[in-house]
């Protein structure tokens, strides 16, 4: 971040402090404030973001949560409501004083639209198919290479979520049969984000794809238009990193949810797909989850209690002179504490994004 200058009309409503010696961003940056780097792309701004704190995202997630609960209420599903009242509202923590190692809820309400059980699953899926991936490619008689592949089709104004689900994957279904897509890819890893909105739903599939040889995009491109109804939205990216690549599909089955647009009818929606698969295997890449059989990593697994045990020093502290030791909290209770930490430890990284 070297040779940033406000541009002049905007310097007035910066909310920030600002240090030409340091580079450094005061703390009272505000998340709508830009800035503008001088001699490259003269008419673009980047936003300025601050990544959201622990306690920041904590209160979002349990605000979803109550007015999930609310609208399950309203809507007659009293056990289901009740459920996921009670879920995350009391802990059993280890910590040290200044850090939270591990957690074990009172109650889990495993609702698929749950803000704090959603996390669990993604990372349960993540671990579940990180192994299989790493060994595919490992032991692969190609050379595979692992892409990030995103499938959008055409908005129908009005469209209900389980109508616009079931047609992206009929469209999937026909994509990944095809020939040419058996010919240049060796199957992958899928997910379906369900997005709701008023003038109607619009899905999309994420998947993980193992590509065999090279594909021209715009090829790819027209072949996805042919069976998903003259849609061209397809975007395909090369992914560095086959872990956070395999995050970045997974985290879909974790969206959280709009609370502020979220309504009685797009719950009544979310509720008719009830039971339908989020996240999927396909071609090769399948087979090969079925047959394949991991090794053991029961070494690994004990070393992992070890650590979690009570009387032992926290790895996340540098010094290693905090203990281990176990303690109940409440929600608020837990929110609090990270608060206080981050008061203590400073605000979250700022962030420069188009």
């Amino acid at each position: 971040m070297e040779n940033l200058t406000f541009e002049n009309q905007k310097l007035n409503s910066f909310p920030l402090s600002w240090s030409a010696k340091s580079s450094e961003f005061g703390r009272e940056l505000g998340e709508d404030s830009y800035i503008y780097k001088k001699g490259q792309h003269p008419n673009i701004y980047k936003k300025v973001s601050r990544k959201k704190s622990t306690s920041e995202r904590l209160i979002i997630k349990y605000k979803t949560k109550d007015k999930i609960v609310r609208l399950l209420n309203d809507v007659g599903e009293k056990e289901k409501a009740q459920s996921m009242g009670l879920c995350g509202q009391k802990f059993d923590v280890l910590t040290c004083g200044q850090h939270i190692v591990a957690e074990t809820p009172n109650h889990r309400c495993n609702v698929r639209y749950c803000s704090l059980c959603s996390g669990r699953r993604a990372n349960r899926y993540r671990k579940k198919y990180l192994p299989y991936a790493l060994a595919f490619v490992q032991l692969s008689p190609v050379r595979l290479t692992p892409c990030l592949m995103t499938l959008t089709q055409k908005k129908i104004k009005g469209e209900k979520l389980k109508d616009s689900r079931e047609r992206i994957l009929k469209s999937f279904r026909k994509f990944i049969r095809h020939n040419f897509f058996v010919d240049y890819f060796d199957g992958g890893i899928f997910t379906v984000e369900n997005t709701v909105s008023d003038d109607g739903n619009h899905c999309h599939i994420h998947c993980v794809v193992f590509r065999k040889r090279f594909i021209d995009h715009k090829l790819l491109k027209s072949h996805w238009s042919k069976v998903s109804e003259g849609a061209e939205n397809l975007n395909i990216k090369l992914i560095d990193n086959l872990e956070s690549g395999l995050a970045e599909c997974i985290k879909y089955v974790s969206k959280p949810l709009d609370v502020d647009k979220f309504e009685r009818k797009h719950l009544l929606e979310l509720l008719e797909i009830k039971g339908k698969r989020m996240i999927g295997t396909i071609g090769g890449f399948r087979d090969f989850c079925k047959a394949h059989e991991l090794p053991k990593q029961e070494g690994m697994k004990e070393k992992e209690k070890e650590r979690l045990e009570e009387g032992n020093p926290c790895w996340k502290c540098n010094d290693n002179d905090g203990l281990l030791f176990h303690v109940s909290m409440t929600a608020s209770q837990k929110i609090r504490f990270h608060q206080q930490m981050e008061q203590v430890r400073g605000s979250p990284p700022i962030t420069l994004s188009c």
